[in-house]
């Protein structure tokens, strides 16, 4: 196999635990992403290069996971979790071994989970695991917004944005802004608006293949898409983004169980 491995390198203890994984892997075609392999002082690669692996083992938390994700969008991900919830990045530094022995065997189910991407002001944007934002390019300035689904208006919002999130993104952004947790197996996005003022609105679920439109409606005010954490483009007044199901999964090795992760994490 060969095996891609990526680290996040504020944490202490990823060191100690790439090292681990060099040793348990040691039969196996390594691919180290530069900056971990200049730590390791070993020879590495650059990050869009892990593509080529069969596999990724990440090292840190969900952030981790959804940076190598992004580099390797079609490539299976195994998470070691050395941040504070860890819904991506699942497997526990005491499971680790058992982890990658398995991982190695070929014991490891891969399962998939949904992504959304979009367009926004002619822009195709990256497809994203977790959730789509729109938010104000001016911090402390409100937005007003109109969100329609399949061409019908759902609501206007007056506030900080609009969260879209996947199943896999409702337990991050989503939830904090209130919106419900979603099983992962429920083909639906979450509809989350940020802190708004004016009317009070709820976020609601619509179904996986709807297509959600946002578009900026205060001719003055102009705002950032930004997907899974990273700015994607910036709207200018009166421009839209629209979202939508992605045709390309993301693809993880199963090991833990969704419902304990809830009660533990959250």
């Amino acid at each position: 196999m060969r095996i891609g491995i990526v680290a996040r390198l504020e944490i202490p203890e990823a060191l100690k635990i790439a090292r681990k994984v060099l040793k348990l892997l040691a039969k196996e075609e390594i691919l180290l992403e530069r900056g971990l392999a200049k730590k390791l002082r070993k020879r590495g690669v650059e990050a869009r290069m892990l593509r080529r692996a069969d596999a990724i083992v990440t090292i840190g938390g969900d952030g981790t996971v959804l940076f190598a994700q992004q580099q390797a969008p079609e490539t299976p991900i195994l998470g070691i979790n050395l941040g504070e919830r860890g819904f991506l990045a699942d497997v526990k530094p005491n499971e680790a071994e058992r982890a990658l022995r398995m991982l190695a065997t070929g014991e490891l189910p891969i399962v998939e989970r949904e992504r959304l991407v979009g367009e926004a002001a002619g822009k195709r944007l990256p497809d994203a695991l977790n959730d789509a934002v729109v938010c104000s390019a001016q911090a402390g300035r409100t937005l007003t917004l109109k969100v329609s689904v399949d061409g019908k208006v759902a609501l206007d919002v007056r506030g900080d944005g609009v969260i879209v999130a996947t199943p896999t993104g409702s337990t991050a952004y989503a939830l904090a802004a209130g919106g419900p947790v979603i099983d992962p197996r429920l083909k639906v996005f979450v509809v989350a608006p940020i802190c708004p003022s004016h009317p009070k609105t709820n976020p609601f679920v619509v179904p996986i293949n709807s297509r959600i439109e946002i578009e900026l409606t205060r001719p003055e005010r102009k705002a950032f898409v930004i997907v899974d954490g990273q700015v994607a483009a910036k709207l200018e007044p009166r421009e839209k983004t629209t979202l939508y199901r992605s045709k390309k999964p993301a693809r993880f090795f199963k090991w833990g169980e969704f419902y304990r992760n809830v009660r533990e994490k959250l």
